[in-house]
């Protein structure tokens, strides 16, 4: 890696993106971090910079900005929105957004943490959000995009979600016995999904990334080689 890359991280106050904002700092990869979001969070580094403001607010935020590499790791639950336009708006309209504004401002590397059964054709709604994303990332013309289809996480959230709750009591008693096309279904380490979304920038910036869109699916994830 003879040149140093800057990366924006968005959803840094997530499960992935909190790894993955420690993943990025210990990468020799980049000279800046930058990271966007509603709430500052608990960590100093001398190539960290943090901006706090409303994701509305994206393109007034980010203008003074130019990076190599976004990581989008927003989400959230129906629960959590309370409707269904307020999901779209978390997991559809701010990434869309921002991949946009980053874009035009230079940026030639997106990497979205989508999910397993994303279709924008899906009857499911949320697997239909999530596949709706990844068409409109696909036509922003990036020259590298990333999708990441982890199944259920597991990983210490701070918050309670029973899903999760289940997989991270689940998976490790299970785990061993998971192989192959299993593998797909299995729950997966947030960390791992972050050392594998940074990893791949890694391969860019050592010119061994030749994919415009790959798309990196649960079992994939789990079987990626470091």
């Amino acid at each position: 890696m003879n040149n140093k890359r800057t990366a924006l991280i968005v959803g840094a106050t997530g499960l992935i993106g909190g790894y993955c904002v420690r993943q990025a700092l210990a990468s020799d990869l980049y000279s800046e971090v930058i990271v966007l979001g509603r709430r500052k969070l608990n960590l100093a580094h001398s190539r960290l910079i943090q901006i706090v403001g409303d994701l509305s607010d994206s393109g007034a935020l980010l203008k003074d900005y130019s990076v190599n590499d976004v990581y989008c790791c927003l989400g959230t639950t129906i629960k959590k929105a309370k409707t269904k336009s307020a999901f779209k708006k978390v997991d559809l309209e701010y990434p869309l957004s921002i991949a946009r504004i980053m874009r035009e401002q230079g940026a030639d590397h997106f990497c979205v943490v989508s999910a397993a059964g994303a279709n924008a054709n899906s009857r499911f709604f949320y697997n239909r959000v999530k596949g709706e994303l990844e068409k409109a990332l696909g036509s922003l013309e990036y020259p590298f995009l990333t999708i990441m289809r982890p199944s259920l996480l597991t990983g210490d959230r701070g918050e309670y979600r029973l899903g999760e709750s289940v997989s991270n009591a689940v998976g490790a008693f299970i785990k061993p016995l998971m192989k192959g096309v299993l593998l797909e279904v299995s729950p997966v380490e947030a960390e791992r999904v972050a050392r594998v979304m940074i990893k791949e920038s890694e391969k860019l910036a050592d010119g061994l990334r030749y994919q415009n869109i790959l798309v990196i699916k649960s079992r994939q994830i789990q079987e990626y080689n470091f």
